[in-house]
């Protein structure tokens, strides 16, 4: 008998539609294999995810199921369950079929499996992304209406409140947005204005300390002058900062301004003046800046430099903390460490390792232990879930026998399978979690050959390779480097060096194994 797996999904915007909800998918699917003489191998569901991505926790789980042909047939209710997206559609249905399953869409009533059903895929899931990206410019539509309205498109705002989509004054808040205008125009920048609001103790709209960022980005915001601005970043979820618009909308907008023209004005041409100063160059480069932890707050640290000798152009290199960098003294220090000591360190030890397998083997094998460990209670659980399962269905069964032997149903049987199947599907939701997370890769054994392999072609890599290279390759393996505690640069060093590995020929499969030793 074919095992068919059946995948569901629906988005947020999609619960209340008729003939989408996840229950009425699954009632269709299940049936129609039932017709079909079809043994149903697993149900993935997504629920409440759009389809503009793959990057789904119930169709991944699907993909990796399918990596080991544990089934034959994905059967989906209709093909923009899977994918609303021409792209994305044709891969998923090419990786189908790299591993011999066949998909089947209910509503279209269309077999993958035979030349003419691809074409109508194809040709239907190109109509599913023009479904989709109608949807998205008639909302575009909307909003830009919205905004040429002078109406609030949403959002959170420090200084405001949305209700109804319009900003009413949080006054609270808003002394803060005007104290920050007032900083700004005293000549301080937005790295001293942070660490100022943090050691007088303010919050952001989040409740978090404040930072570089979260200053330039209320310093820039129209919205504070009684504008609305829209439009600024176009494809945001595709393009990020590359899709930024050169002429966002900016209109006069329905609500109350925090700051008055006057101020708004100053503050733009100050904003001009500093941003076309020339910045300062620095040739030197920070392999493992964020790598590097800082041993006070654990953030990653990022590069610094100063000069050697007051005057001159010869620096010395450190990193520092992120934190005390963009958010100031108030959040954490400096806790700076010699760059070259650190970026020696890390590179010797990576040399060593290249040298001394019985070091890896040690390493591998302890890493492998704490495997076991972890996973051992994900296998009892496992067993003792099924039997639960098995315990269920045979009460099931045994009511069921009842029932065919009476005359008349009696309430109480129905009242107890009705109890059994909600228990069976909670305790088969159980296991499929189980599973999900027996798949992690840090629930998966590590070869030392993998290791080694890595290992020595990284050593040799780096002193080769261009500064930018090192730090690429150095993020691939590192996945942080952590710091003993001491009250100057040159007292602090390294503790342990945590490392990942890519050591699967499965993509995305990470592999923490352990950690290097410190001298």
């Amino acid at each position: 008998m074919e095992k068919v797996a059946i995948y569901v999904r629906v988005s947020t915007e999609e619960q209340a539609e008729d003939g989408y909800s996840i229950d009425g998918q699954i009632n269709a699917l299940t049936e129609y294999s039932q017709k079909n003489g079809l043994e149903v191998f697993k149900i993935y569901k997504d629920e409440g995810i759009s389809a503009k991505s793959v990057d789904r926790p119930g169709l991944q789980e699907l993909l990796e199921d399918c990596k080991h042909e544990r089934f034959s047939i994905v059967a989906v209710w209709k093909i923009s369950r899977l994918s609303r997206k021409q792209l994305d559609f044709l891969t998923l249905i090419e990786e189908f079929k790299k591993h011999n399953v066949k998909f089947f869409s209910f509503k279209e009533n269309i077999d993958a499996s035979t030349p003419m059903g691809m074409a109508m895929l194809q040709v239907m899931g190109t109509f599913a992304e023009l479904d989709r990206n109608t949807i998205v410019e008639n909302v575009k539509l909307g909003m830009s209406q919205r905004a040429r309205e002078g109406l609030f498109n949403g959002g959170s705002m420090l200084g405001y409140t949305s209700k109804d989509k319009h900003l009413i004054i949080v006054e609270d808040e808003a002394i803060i947005v005007r104290h920050i205008f007032k900083l700004y125009l005293s000549g301080k920048g937005f790295k001293a204005i942070a660490n100022q609001l943090n050691h007088e103790g303010y919050k952001t709209k989040r409740n978090q300390a404040f930072s570089t960022n979260s200053v330039r980005q209320i310093i820039l915001n129209p919205a504070y002058a009684g504008f609305i601005r829209y439009n600024k970043q176009e494809n945001w979820s595709e393009q990020r900062r590359k899709g930024t618009n050169e002429k966002p909308i900016i209109i006069k907008g329905l609500h109350e301004p925090l700051i008055d023209l006057d101020t708004w004005d100053k503050v733009g041409k100050l904003f001009e003046s500093k941003s076309a100063k020339p910045t300062k160059t620095f040739t030197g480069h920070y392999p493992l800046t964020t790598l590097l932890r800082c041993p006070m707050c654990g953030q990653g640290m990022i590069g610094h430099r100063a000069e050697r000798t007051k005057g001159t152009k010869d620096y010395i290199r450190y990193y520092q903390c992120g934190n005390f960098h963009y958010k100031g003294s108030a959040v954490c220090n400096s806790n700076l460490i010699w760059a070259d000591y650190a970026e020696a360190y890390v590179y010797k030890k990576f040399e060593e390792a290249s040298t001394n397998k019985s070091l890896l083997n040690d390493l591998v094998g302890t890493l492998n232990s704490k495997i076991k460990v972890i996973k051992e209670p994900l296998e009892y659980q496992m067993i003792n879930l099924q039997k639960q399962i098995d315990l269920a269905k045979k009460n099931q069964r045994k009511y069921a026998k009842t029932l065919e032997e009476c005359e008349s149903v009696p309430k109480f049987i129905i009242e107890n399978l009705t109890r059994l199947e909600l228990e069976i599907d909670e305790l088969t939701a159980k296991m499929n979690s189980i599973q999900h997370e027996m798949l992690k890769p840090t629930v998966q054994e590590v070869s030392i050959d993998d290791v080694y392999s890595i290992i020595s072609h990284l050593s040799k890599l780096l002193p080769i390779v261009a500064p930018e290279k090192q730090k690429h390759l150095l993020h691939s393996v590192i996945n942080k480097i952590t710091l003993t505690q001491a009250n100057k640069p040159k007292d602090r060093r390294i503790k342990d060096i945590e490392l990942v590995f890519n050591a699967s020929k499965e993509p995305n499969h990470v592999l923490t194994y352990g950690t290097v030793p410190p001298e």
